[in-house]
């Protein structure tokens, strides 16, 4: 009888430990990071008119995006479905194209003060592919400009950095025209604003768990 005991005594014990162990390795793969948006970080909008390219910076934008504190540790761990919240928000204000004309045709092209911001939220993102750096993916969501909503899907690069914080870089082909925004002109028309744009960017991300 004691025998008995004695081995299910050892066999409690060592469910306990293996137990403890896949908690503890659960708990450690779930631990969100609420990630931190660093001043390297660019993004800027390029376009065309009949006379010459144009290129307008994003002097200040916002990104929130939540994931795994493992995405910091190894980008082989990484998937989509990881991902808790993606959004990303640019005020219309802090568009800056270098020109006092410029920017006020811009912020009259985008209906500002009536929207004061343009935003995308994710819906999904899927992996792709292998870079020389890091990984691809194509992100999936939702856009608003001048308080129109439209879904988009693009492609972005993903990597680690040497200081293990998450770089991501790509390219957004826009229509302004789907969102109600009618490109600029002057000198009666001559001068004309191409209405497709390509949003340019350039995102690190540090990471505070929570």
């Amino acid at each position: 009888m004691n025998h008995i005991i004695r081995i299910l005594s050892l066999s409690l014990i060592l469910c306990g430990c293996i137990l403890s162990t896949a908690v503890g390795q659960i708990a450690e793969s779930s631990n969100m990071i609420n990630t931190t948006l660093l001043e390297q970080s660019s993004m800027k909008i390029i376009g065309s008119s009949t006379l010459h390219e144009w290129e307008v910076d994003a002097s200040e934008f916002s990104v929130q995006f939540q994931v795994p504190g493992l995405w910091f540790e190894a980008q082989e761990s990484w998937e989509g479905s990881d991902v808790t919240q993606l959004k990303v928000t640019v005020p219309v204000d802090k568009l800056d194209g270098g020109k006092n004309k410029m920017n006020r045709d811009l912020r009259d092209a985008l209906k500002f003060p009536e929207f004061q911001t343009i935003q995308f939220t994710w819906e999904q993102i899927s992996f792709t592919d292998e870079t020389e750096t890091g990984r691809r993916i194509e992100v999936e969501g939702s856009v608003t400009i001048a308080g129109e909503t439209r879904k988009i899907s693009f492609d972005a690069d993903l990597s680690l950095n040497e200081s293990s914080q998450i770089v991501a870089s790509g390219n957004v082909k826009l229509n302004m025209e789907e969102f109600g925004v009618k490109a600029p002109k002057a000198f009666f028309g001559v001068i004309r604003t191409d209405e497709i744009v390509n949003l340019s960017f350039e995102i690190l991300l540090d990471g505070e768990e929570f």
